[in-house]
């Protein structure tokens, strides 16, 4: 066989890694991303959660450069702590071994029935749930069909006097097998290929342990290219998280280095085979530097505010919790959109709540502050609006991909109420430099019906926070009463005009109250409608 087709089986084989180990993720999330959510919604303070967090994050991604992503847009929509993430980044360091430890193990042609079971979920069956579940399979199949291939390639190579000649070089230089390893890794942006290259390498038997290990901790460091670029255009906080990343990393492998051979030594009496020596030397090294870096997170932390100076900077009119980072991970993209439209919707209640102050009370501060807030609210709406499609639908699950639908259509609402309250708003600015008077009984309906009204409005916002189908239903009914005193305030102000208790513009502002008010409840009940329908 030729170089050229040497090389060709060899980057084919990566190829059917990467794709493989891109459908693994994909489909992994598919089925149990309603645990991620779950990790990431109850995760404290606390390190221990952090760190499992962490490793069960990449191990369903199967990507730590990818988690890494994620957790500088956490950290740069100030939802994560310094601290917090560098507990992540330890946990992230023991699930990203996984994939070394699954692919050490010798199928033989076994590969080929996870691909044709998998073909046969995918392709024949209707539950999606089962889809998913073939698409695991098939991924799996796929990622040891990748390893063979890189296998025989390497075994091939080992035929030629210059490949032999460049194991003795990294051998007696393990600095150039890590830098190989720091640039194989960045190139492909994948730390698992190069896991795979190494242990593909190890079952053909054309590597040594110490040159294994050390392409092994080129490979940690090289994975840290990913999140210094994320964090380029990032606040401070998310820089100081890429760099803890690289300390992490370049702190393990300086600490290891001068004992590699010793090292080496001991790994071998885990297992007789060169391909686990290889995935147990990645898994215990990466525990080792975590025990070691858990007791020093605060220091280092502290460390990283010294290095990286500045302060954490927080705006009221821009977006809480999402960040173009997260998009990586569209599950957690999702649950922070979700938050990010909670927050919306309970801005867009106290903005409701100022305009009610406004009128009632004729005060023209809180107006003031009601036609700010609406300002926000339309920036807020389309900040978030771009980030909800850009949201990769294909990778969710139907479920989720509902949830998405649902959220896209809650922010239409409540960008709505938010230009409905400000009409009230004006209006109530009218009232007070016009000096428009009202009567006392009509005052006092509106405020019945301002008060109804934000019932309504906080009662949606709680349905679509916790997903409440009895309370979308409560909505239903404060609505219909919100129709029922509109009709009757109405009726009650065309007899006071008979009597000419009202002038012309004090009949315009209360009718157009009336109807705007109205108005903010249909939409707080069409967002309520979503949950019953979903």
């Amino acid at each position: 066989m030729s170089i050229f087709n040497i090389i060709l089986l060899i980057l084919g084989g990566l190829a059917l890694f990467i794709y493989g180990v891109k459908l693994l993720s994909d489909s992994l999330v598919k089925v149990a991303g309603s645990k991620l959510e779950k990790l990431l919604d109850k995760m404290t303070t606390q390190p221990l959660k952090g760190a499992l967090f962490g490793a069960t994050a990449t191990a369903m991604l199967q990507s730590s450069s990818l988690l890494m992503v994620t957790v500088i847009g956490l950290v740069n929509a100030n939802l994560l702590t310094l601290s917090q993430a560098i507990n992540i980044i330890l946990g992230q360091e023991i699930g990203t071994t996984l994939t070394g430890q699954l692919i050490s193990f010798n199928l033989g042609s076994y590969f080929f029935l996870f691909i044709v079971i998998g073909f046969i979920f995918m392709f024949f069956t209707k539950s999606s749930k089962a889809q998913h579940i073939g698409g695991i399979l098939f991924a799996f199949g796929l990622i040891f069909m990748g390893m063979i291939f890189i296998a025989q390639g390497s075994e091939t190579f080992s035929g030629y006097p210059f490949y032999t000649t460049m194991l003795i070089t990294l051998g007696r230089n393990l600095y150039l097998a890590i830098l190989a390893g720091i640039l194989f890794t960045a190139i492909f942006q994948s730390s698992s290929a190069m896991t795979a290259l190494v242990i593909a390498m190890g079952s053909a038997g054309t590597i040594t342990l110490p040159v294994a290990i050390a392409f092994i901790f080129g490979a940690n460091i090289g994975t840290c290219i990913t999140g210094w670029f994320a964090s380029l255009n990032s606040s401070v906080n998310a820089k100081r998280t890429s760099y803890a990343q690289i300390l992490i990393n370049i702190g393990g492998v300086l600490l290891f280095l001068p004992f590699i051979h010793q090292f080496a030594g001991v790994i071998q009496l885990t297992s007789h085979s060169l391909p686990r020596q290889i995935a147990n030397a990645h898994t215990i090294f990466n525990i080792c530097v975590s025990i070691i870096m858990f007791p020093l997170v605060k220091p280092l932390a502290a460390m990283l505010m010294r290095i990286v100076p500045g302060s954490v900077k927080v705006s009221s009119s821009r977006t809480k919790y999402i960040d173009d980072n997260q998009l990586k991970t569209p599950v957690i993209a999702l649950v922070e959109a979700k938050k990010e439209i909670i927050a919306l919707a309970k801005l867009a209640n106290k903005m409701l709540e100022e305009a009610r102050e406004a009128f009632i009370y004729r005060d023209i501060n809180s107006a003031k502050r009601a036609l700010a807030k609406e300002r926000t609210i339309d920036k807020l709406a389309e900040t978030i609006e771009h980030f909800l499609d850009k949201i990769a639908v294909e990778k969710l699950h139907e479920k989720r991909a509902s949830t998405l639908k649902l959220m896209k259509n809650s922010l239409i609402d409540i960008e709505r109420i938010g230009d409905l309250t400000n009409n009230v708003a004006e209006f109530s600015v009218q009232m007070i430099d016009e000096k428009i008077i009202i009567s006392k009984t009509a005052i006092k309906e509106l405020d019945e019906l301002f008060n109804t009204t934000i019932r309504a409005c906080k009662l949606a916002a709680k349905s679509l926070d916790t997903d409440s189908k009895l309370l979308a239903k409560q909505v239903y009914i404060i609505e219909q009463e919100v129709d029922d005193l509109e009709n009757k305030f109405k009726n009650n102000h065309m007899r006071r005009m008979e009597k000419k208790i009202c002038s012309p513009k004090a009949d315009t502002i209360f009718v157009e109250t009336l109807r705007n008010l109205e108005r903010i409840s249909d939409h707080a009940f069409t967002i309520a409608s979503h949950i019953i329908y979903l």
